[in-house]
Order: C-alpha cells, then sequence, then structure tokens
C-alpha cells in the first residue's frame, strides 16, 4: 500500500510519464499476461488490480451511493426489520418496544451477531413466518433479573435469542453463558448457533469414535462445526461442498469431498467405503433426489439428522423408506423456546472447549450492521465460507461506554483536543491525550475546561514508533484508568518536496508516526476488547498530490491497515481527511497550501464540520472513507485528461442519488402514460437497471440474455421478483415462475407489458426525465464524504434453485471481509481494497 501511494503522487508530479499502479494476483498464472497487456495497450486507468482472473479499476463513489448502507438511529429502542417488498437492499430499521426483563431474563448489549441463512430467507419473504432477524449473538450483559446468578451485570457473553439485530436485546439467562477471554468478538459471534446446532445434531446421533459421518454443506458454518466436532470425537468424515470450497475442507484434513450439486455422491461414497456406507449422516440438502442419495449410503441401522426447514421428510416418509434408520429432525429454534436449558448446556459444554483450545472459532467474514442488507446479499450468492458477521458500532446505543478509557494519539495537537471534546459529550469514562511534547497553553486550556466538567483527562508523553514506550503507556493506563475501548490515532508530520529532491530520512520523518505508531498499537491491543480504532490518514493517499510522496505512501498504508484490522475481525476504520481550517498540521502549512487549493479545487472545511463527519462515520462504522471540501469539476480541470478514478463525482449530482419517495406510482403510470408500443421498451429499461442491481454487474445487461446465462441463482431470481414487485405495485405483481416461463428481459418486458394493459388508463404524455448536472460545491455546501467501498456479482446455476432455496450449503457459508487487502496480507482471495470494482 505505501508503493500504491507514491504511485498516486506521482501521478500529479510527473503525469508526463504516465504512471500507473497496476497490482498483480499473486496466485494467479495470467497475471503476466495481464501485466504485458497494461503495459502494451494502455487505457484511461491508473489505478488496476488483477484478481480471480478480472481486472478491476477504481472508482470514487459519494457516500451513501451504490450501497446499502441503513441509517442507525441515535438512540437504542431499535432492531432490523424486513421490508415488505422482500429486497435486500431495503431493510428497515424500526421502533422495538420497550421490554422489561421477567425472571430468569438477561438484557445484553450487542456487540456482533451471526448472520444465517434463515435470516436471508425471512428478509426475502420465502419463508412465510412473522419472525424478528437475528437467532444468535455476543456482548455483554447490560442488566440481569434479581434470579439470575450464572452471568453478572458487565460480563462479556455468547448466547442465543430472538430479534439480535437491534443494539439491546432481552433473552433467557440459559441461553447465554460467558465468553472466553483474548477472542476478538467477532470471532465469538461464529460459535452460538453452528457448534450449538452441530453438537445437539451429534448428540441425538450418538456419533462415536471410529464412526464415518456425513456432513453435508461442509464449509458452511454448521458444515465447518460439525467437522471439528467430529474429528474431535475421533470419526471419520465425509463432506459435501461446491466445487470452490472443496480445496477448503481437504485443508481441514478432510479426505473424502464431494460435490454438494451432484446427487453422484451416494455412489462414490459406498465405493469408498467398500459398500459399507455410512454410519450418521447430519443433513441440509432437501433439493429432488439428495436425501435419497444421502439414503444410499447411510449403512444399514443407521442415523440420520435433518437440520434443514422446508422441503424435509416427515417420520412416516422416511419410516417408508428406511425403516431401519433412526430419523430426527433438530430445530434448535423450538428448543429455545420449548426447552432452554437443552441448547444452553449444549453451547456452555462448547464454550469450554474453546477456551481450552480444544476447539475455535470458526472462519468467518465481518461486516458493520449498517450494510446488514449488503451481508445477506453476500450470503445469498454463496461467495462465503464459514460465518459471515455483522458487528455493532461503538455508537449503536447513543454513547461511548463511562467505564472504559479511550486514547487519542496526537492528543495535545488541535485536532486531538478537538476530538477529546467530542469524546467527553459522548460519554466516554476516561481520555488519554498521548503526544511526544507537553501539551501548549491552548492545549492545556482545552485539558482544564474538560476536568472542569468532570471529564477524566489525562496526559501521556510517549513515542508511539516505539513498541517498549507504546507497552509501558498501556501499562501505566491499566493500572490507574478503566479497560482501554478505543484508539484514535491522529499523529501526522509533513515533509513535502520533489521526489527527486526527497531523502529516506525524510520519508521515515513522515512515515513512522503514521505507519509504525499504528502497526505498534495494533500489536499491543490486539487481546484487548477494542470497539473502536480509527486512524486518521489523509486526501493525499486517495487522491495524490504533487510534492507529497511520503505523505501519499504513509497515508495509503493507513487506509489499508484498518482493512487488515477489519480482516481480522477487529474494529478499525479509515478517515482521510481534507485540510481541516485552524486545526493540525495542514494548518501550520497554510499559505503553501491555500496557493495549491486556489488551483486544485480543494479547500477547508471547519473543526465543527469535521466533528460532524466523524461522528457520522463513526456511527455507521464506514471502513474507509474520504471526508473533504473539492470542487470536482475545477480539481479535474488541473489535469490534461478526465480522470476515470473520478469520473462518477463528476457526472453524478446529489439529486440524482436521492430515492423516489414513490418508485410505484412513477413506474406505473409511466407506463399507463405511454403509447402501447413504447411499454415494452420502458419496461426493457427498468428491468435491465434491476437486474444490474441485483447481480452487481458492471453494464446493462442485454434484452436478449438469459438469466441463467448471466448466473442468477434461486435468491437472485426472488430478489429480482421483488423489486419488480415493489415498483409494480399489489396490482401487477409477479409471479414466482414469471422469470422461470419469460427467461430473458425481452420476453419479461413483454409479458409485464400486457399485464399492465389490462389496466391500461387514457393516455398522456409521460415526463421528461430530470436532467443529470454536475454539482459544483458552494462555501455554504456541506462537507462531502466519499464512501471508497464496492461489491462485485457472483452467480450460481439456476438449475439449483429450489434445492439452493430450501435447504442448501448457503445458509452458513463463505464471503468478503468488510474491507478485503490488496497485497495479500488480509482479506479473501479475489477480493481487492475496498475503494476498487469490477
Amino acid at each position: 500500500p505505501t508503493l500504491w501511494g507514491i504511485g498516486k503522487a506521482l501521478v500529479r508530479e510527473a503525469p508526463h510519464l504516465q504512471p500507473r499502479m497496476v497490482d498483480l494476483d499473486p496466485d494467479a498464472a495470467e497475471s503476466a499476461a495481464g501485466l504485458a497487456a497494461e503495459l502494451l495497450f494502455p487505457d484511461r486507468e491508473m489505478h488496476i488490480a488483477y484478481r480471480s482472473g478480472e481486472r478491476r479499476v477504481a472508482r470514487l463513489v459519494r457516500g451513501g451511493s451504490g450501497t446499502t448502507r441503513l441509517a442507525l438511529p441515535d438512540e437504542p429502542g431499535w432492531r432490523l426489520a424486513r421490508d415488505e417488498s422482500g429486497a435486500l437492499d431495503r431493510l428497515r430499521i424500526e421502533q422495538a418496544p420497550p421490554r422489561p426483563l421477567e425472571a430468569g431474563e438477561v438484557r445484553v448489549a450487542v456487540e456482533a451477531v451471526g448472520l444465517n441463512y434463515h435470516d436471508v430467507l425471512v428478509a426475502l419473504g420465502v419463508l412465510d413466518i412473522d419472525t424478528l432477524l437475528g437467532r444468535e449473538l455476543c456482548g455483554r450483559v447490560l442488566e440481569a433479573a434479581p434470579d439470575v446468578t450464572s452471568v453478572s451485570v458487565g460480563d462479556r457473553v455468547m448466547g442465543l435469542g430472538f430479534g439480535t439485530f437491534a443494539p439491546e436485546v432481552v433473552t433467557k439467562a440459559e441461553l447465554v453463558t460467558q465468553a472466553p477471554a483474548g477472542m476478538p468478538v467477532a470471532a465469538l459471534a461464529t460459535v452460538p448457533s453452528t457448534f450449538t446446532t452441530a453438537a445437539l445434531a451429534f448428540e441425538i446421533a450418538g456419533l462415536a469414535a471410529g464412526e464415518r459421518v456425513l456432513i453435508h454443506a461442509g464449509a458452511g458454518g454448521v458444515g465447518l462445526a460439525a467437522i471439528q466436532l467430529a474429528q474431535a470425537a475421533g470419526a471419520e468424515v465425509f463432506a459435501t461442498a461446491s466445487a470452490p470450497k472443496q480445496a477448503y475442507l481437504r485443508s481441514l484434513g478432510v479426505d473424502h469431498v464431494f460435490d454438494s450439486r451432484q446427487t453422484a455422491f451416494g455412489e462414490q461414497i459406498l465405493e469408498a467405503t467398500g459398500g459399507a456406507g455410512v454410519h450418521v449422516v447430519l443433513n441440509s440438502l432437501t433439493g429432488v433426489g439428495f436425501i435419497e442419495a444421502s439414503l444410499s449410503c447411510l449403512g444399514s441401522g443407521g442415523r440420520f439428522v435433518e437440520i434443514g426447514r422446508r422441503g424435509i421428510w416427515s417420520v412416516e416418509e422416511m419410516a417408508a423408506a428406511r425403516p431401519d434408520v433412526a430419523y430426527s429432525t433438530l430445530s434448535v429454534d423450538e428448543l429455545k423456546e420449548q426447552d432452554p436449558a437443552r441448547p444452553g448446556a449444549a453451547l456452555r459444554a462448547v464454550v469450554e472447549r474453546i477456551a481450552s483450545g480444544e476447539l475455535t472459532p470458526l472462519v468467518h467474514a465481518t461486516w458493520p450492521f449498517a450494510e446488514a442488507g449488503a451481508a445477506m446479499e453476500c450470503m445469498r450468492s454463496a461467495r462465503h465460507i464459514g460465518k459471515i458477521v455483522l458487528t455493532m458500532p461503538p455508537l449503536a446505543r447513543g454513547r461511548l461506554r463511562e467505564d472504559r478509557t479511550y486514547l487519542v494519539t496526537g492528543g495535545l495537537g488541535g485536532i486531538g483536543t478537538t476530538l477529546a471534546e467530542w469524546l467527553a459529550d459522548h460519554g466516554a469514562g476516561a481520555i488519554v491525550l498521548n503526544g511526544r511534547r507537553a501539551p501548549d497553553p491552548e492545549a492545556q486550556a482545552t485539558i482544564d475546561a474538560l476536568r472542569e466538567r468532570g471529564v477524566g483527562v489525562h496526559v501521556e508523553l510517549a513515542d508511539v514508533t516505539d513498541p517498549e514506550a507504546v507497552s509501558a503507556m498501556l501499562a501505566r493506563i491499566d493500572e490507574a484508568l478503566p479497560p482501554l475501548a478505543g484508539v484514535v490515532h491522529s499523529v501526522g508530520v509533513l515533509s513535502d518536496g520533489a521526489l527527486e529532491n526527497q531523502s529516506w530520512e525524510r520519508f521515515e520523518t513522515v512515515l513512522w508516526p503514521k505507519l509504525l505508531g499504528a502497526w505498534q498499537l495494533h500489536r499491543a491491543t490486539l487481546d484487548r476488547d477494542l470497539d473502536l480504532f480509527v486512524v486518521f490518514s489523509s486526501l493525499t493517499g486517495v487522491l495524490g498530490n504533487s510534492g507529497q510522496t511520503n505523505h501519499a505512501a504513509a497515508n495509503a498504508f493507513l487506509d489499508q491497515f484498518a482493512a487488515h484490522r477489519r480482516a481480522l475481525g477487529l474494529a478499525g476504520q479509515a478517515i482521510a481527511w481534507g485540510a481541516w481550517a485552524g486545526l493540525g498540521e495542514a494548518e501550520e502549512h497554510r499559505e503553501r497550501i491555500e496557493q495549491q487549493l486556489a488551483v486544485g479545487g480543494t479547500g477547508w472545511f471547519t473543526p465543527q464540520q469535521g466533528i460532524a463527519a466523524f461522528e457520522r462515520l463513526v456511527r455507521q462504522d464506514v471502513a474507509a472513507s474520504m471526508v473533504a471540501t473539492v470542487d470536482w469539476p475545477v480539481f479535474s480541470e488541473r489535469f490534461d485528461r478526465r480522470e476515470s478514478l473520478i469520473e462518477e463525482l463528476l457526472s453524478v449530482s446529489e439529486d440524482d442519488t436521492a430515492v423516489s419517495s414513490s418508485p410505484t406510482a412513477d413506474l406505473v403510470a409511466r407506463l399507463r402514460g405511454a403509447p402501447q408500443p413504447d411499454r415494452e421498451q420502458l419496461l426493457v429499461s427498468f428491468l435491465q437497471q434491476e437486474l444490474q442491481a441485483v447481480m452487481r454487474l458492471q453494464e446493462l445487461p442485454a434484452p436478449s440474455v438469459v438469466f441463467s446465462d448471466l448466473g442468477m441463482d434461486s435468491l437472485m431470481a426472488v430478489e429480482f421478483r421483488n423489486r419488480m414487485n415493489l415498483s409494480l405495485g399489489g396490482e401487477h405483481a409477479v409471479s414466482s415462475t414469471a422469470i422461470y416461463d419469460y427467461p430473458d428481459l425481452a420476453a419479461l418486458a413483454a409479458y409485464l407489458a400486457r399485464e399492465v394493459g389490462e389496466a391500461d388508463e387514457p393516455a398522456v404524455q409521460p415526463e421528461s426525465a430530470p436532467q443529470r448536472r454536475v454539482s459544483v460545491p458552494r462555501a455554504e455546501d456541506g462537507i462531502a464524504i466519499v464512501g471508497m467501498a464496492c461489491r462485485f456479482p457472483g452467480g450460481e446455476d439456476l438449475a439449483a434453485f429450489w434445492r439452493e432455496l430450501e435447504a442448501g450449503e448457503n445458509a452458513v457459508t463463505d464471503g468478503r471481509r468488510d474491507s478485503g487487502s490488496w497485497d495479500g496480507v488480509a482479506g479473501d482471495p479475489g477480493e481487492p481494497d475496498p475503494a476498487y470494482r469490477r
């Protein structure tokens, strides 16, 4: 990432050299061919990455555009709910009614929740039940009923419940247990549902050492938990998974791995076992022929445990087919309500084994809770292995923790003391301001004012680039103050100069405070319960700037450093700042910077604007963002050619990103008002946009393309139908079979045009579409928060629709981390930096 930052600065400093940044996939042989193509046939792209055989390029987008980010309320008392349309990008926040504790209950502040396939089906409206989203949690106890003795207020716990997609949840104390110390909250959140389900299933089956067990959907959450438990029991594991995930299972020591997409595994297992078959089947595949195939390889007198919800066999059906088989169905949700002691005991036994090191939490991908819809889309497309975990932002309950300490490095400068005031306003129990020199009179005045308010403010002089100094500082904090809960790393030093005038000493001066400081703090706090770790990077690390190769390198590192922490399941945010007026290192170089700003289209923002942006980003838990005042057309005019990096900022105004208040009325009115020959074309255009959004295609699909050729899978089909129904309204609701009866856009548009035509109204001329315009910032405008994020298309064979829909392996398998990494240090293979897209 540091080299990437240098490259961005060189684009500004030496444009005549036409520098380009190309990041090659270290695991792909075709990367060399890609590099040759970039050198021989250059285009406008300057930020390029090759991952999994695909060429991806960089785009900056306005904060909130192109993402399904929820606006989380300022206070608790809310929960996530499905939208009646069944569209995942329209999940909503609803008020949760107050819930007093009853006997045997606890109230838990939720810090992380595991996402289950059940939640995706509920959100899509596939399961025709009225249920709350969220089945498990990891958090800390806020309140306990008087009769509860197993946990106490303040304990970190993990457990089961209902409606856990909320900042607070009430659940039975029997369903929670104290969490092992020293493990990230996201890792702990992978345990409750997966291991409890697998443990109860094997308890029912009576799995013993030396027996053979078939575990379907082995790359999923329950599958991976079951593999660990079976191996620990001394059983021989046979597993199924889709082809891309089979290598991962083999890496876990599973020698017998078969294709979960085909029913051939039955015959293959019989062959592998010399006709004896397996003793136990843990089943979640319920498509046509899959239960039969599983029974075909289940030995005489075997045990069959079903954990699926839909399309499963009754006891009578199993008895008619295989009367020798001991058949059981398992619903952990039913047990949670009817016999909570049983899943609670299973969970506690598993957690004890995790604490001892016998078992380990699952591989997982973390997403901020504000992107729950995007996380569900990831699970729906089955691109993940293990578990998807949603993490709550530190301000989910409105305030920071009063029983914790928050550290600000660079805390004795103007920005640092401003942050101290914000921390105090939001309830931080103790604030530590770190610097290398004693506070100047202005900083001391702010510290004194906070202390007069009763805020515990402490000054720590230490060089954060020195690991021993960092360790000593943290030891002093541990001795005198509440436990550390948050870090804001805001240090910065400038040493500008053209690249030919730079030296390594000048690079060290700028690099080490940001780069080494962040890394030493990261290393020293790995085993701590942090809910906030924000690093301050710079606009220069994103856009580059002439004469600041060292500064760009340092800040590009910080952006990827935050991604690395996210990939580890830890708190991590990077904010690339423009110039704060009156504060920070930039203010000390104001005259020179103002000369650059005058011709560069960038400007200053006030401390009030900066703190407002900081609060918004922390509240939404945005992984990577840029906050700046920029006149993008003026910025672009500095360069000989229009930069593709910022083309979306140049062409899209804030008005263009607004969502219509009545999409249904707008589309239906346009259709009814259009002449009959024009209706199909209007519908084709509408369907192209909806399909592009659902499948995350780079370009609008051709009207003649067949849905299955695009890789549409079962849940994509469901969401596509839901989005059509949302815009067409109940009067013209699209049936669940329409996508199969009319398998391309042109045919589907013709069908819908006929349906709308049956309720035709007198024709009127449709209103013309609003003219797109470029937004030019004014002095009174707010600053722009530019998000750096992307999503990528993916899909499965449409023929597997019902099998996947009802139970398939996608229920509990894998995905991207909230932020990937380009350098192979963190993130899943094939997932680039969040600033880059296909």
